[in-house]
């Protein structure tokens, strides 16, 4: 099984990008994982987190 890494920065295109490979990697069966290291702001952490868990 594929494994994906969706990495994500702190601006909003970022976010909208791995939304979209969030759902493809769902659609085709493959794993992800997000890294999320390179933002600083923990509630912003939070909140993108949950945007790209509830698919």
């Amino acid at each position: 099984m594929l494994r994906k890494v969706i990495v994500v920065t702190d601006d909003e295109e970022s976010v909208k990008r791995a939304e979209k490979e969030v759902l493809r990697a769902k659609h085709k069966g493959h794993e992800f994982a997000l890294d999320l290291t390179r933002i600083i702001d923990r509630e912003r952490k939070k909140e993108i987190m949950k945007r790209l868990t509830r698919f």
